[in-house]
């Protein structure tokens, strides 16, 4: 029998890895296994999967699931399917540029798992910031979409949120909405919904965007147009809270995405998580590092050669602790910490 399985998509920062972590935590007596696709070389949203059972979850990154690493996200689902004891039900977090139109053509094909349901999550505040090619793009995750999220409604006037129901409506008119804070959503109406229409995905053609990974190879036997591009960077040296909040401060606009786990001098038993999404930050204290190594992991993603990399590596190198001022040291406790850059 066919593992029912459910694609999570949604532009960069709607909220995907959140609502997975809601998903995993719920009372729904599933095994779930899922797969997790972060296109840059470092698999941030795998390590913010909140007490998963290792086995029960797959890393894909460096790549993107809906085209360049098809044949990872083929053989991770294989495996699955092979296991001794297969999963109840699989949940596939694409990344934030993936196109859903091509992922599903791809699982169309494999016979051992049926896609149940295409989850879109959506920025309230953010999509209406998106232009161009950025559009575009989320405009065809909504259209792939059986259910959509409109997420952090807490953020946007009535009017606003009347202005986004519309947008979703006049791309898929049949669409399930659901509205949340912190992508609060009762189980039952995401999982074994079976609302897929496997028909829709034939008639609807993909967006010619994907995402470019400083540095790597370039994949010339796919015809994308690279208008992103993302960079990373890794360092076991603590780093400075003040250094970074600067840091974060004077990105440029073309930052689309920032997020990381950093190892602070400021409070070093603890991950700090850094979400930047457009202009809005969000830095929490997270879990202790337990036996963990304590290290800072950064992922950016912006536009297309919009950030200068080898400034980026002058200010990485500039937030550590030994470099920055030492009145910056200062204890922060477990709290969190919003603000708006630029």
């Amino acid at each position: 029998m066919a593992i029912p399985l459910t694609i999570l998509t949604g532009f960069l920062g709607a909220g995907k890895t959140t609502l997975l972590n809601r998903i995993l935590h719920s009372d729904h007596g599933l095994r779930i296994a899922v797969l997790v696709n972060d296109f840059g070389s470092i698999n941030i949203d795998s390590q913010l999967v909140v007490e998963t059972d290792v086995e029960d979850m797959v890393n894909l990154s460096n790549g993107c699931i809906c085209c360049t690493i098809q044949g990872d996200l083929l053989a991770a689902l294989d495996k699955l399917v092979r296991r001794d004891d297969p999963p109840d039900y699989i949940v596939v977090e694409a990344s934030g540029v993936a196109d859903p139109i091509d992922i599903g053509l791809t699982l169309r094909a494999v016979s051992s798992v049926r896609i149940d349901s295409v989850i879109t999550v959506i920025d309230a505040e953010q999509i209406y910031t998106l232009q161009h090619d950025y559009a575009v793009l989320a405009m065809n995750q909504v259209g792939m979409a059986d259910i959509v999220i409109i997420n952090k409604i807490d953020l946007v006037t009535d009017g606003q949120l009347q202005r986004v129901r519309d947008y979703v409506h006049r791309i898929v008119k049949d669409a399930r909405i659901l509205e949340t804070v912190q992508c609060q959503v009762p189980i039952e109406l995401l999982l074994n919904v079976g609302q897929y229409d496997d028909q829709r995905i034939l008639t609807t053609s993909t967006q010619d965007v994907h995402v470019h990974e400083v540095g790597a190879e370039d994949h010339s036997h796919h015809d994308h147009s690279l208008i992103f591009d993302t960079w990373s960077w890794v360092n076991k040296e603590p780093v400075s809270l003040k250094a970074l909040q600067r840091f974060i401060k004077s990105l440029p606009a073309s930052v689309y995405r920032a997020k990381g786990v950093f190892y602070l001098a400021d409070d070093p038993e603890h991950r700090a998580i850094l979400q930047v999404v457009g202009r809005r930050v969000n830095l929490e204290m997270g879990e202790p590092w337990g036996e963990t190594p304590p290290s800072s992991q950064f992922v950016l993603i912006s536009a297309h050669g919009g950030v200068d990399h080898e400034v980026l590596q002058e200010q990485m190198t500039n937030i550590l602790a030994c470099n920055a001022s030492k009145t910056d040291i200062e204890r922060l406790g477990r709290k969190i910490l919003s603000w708006l850059r630029g």
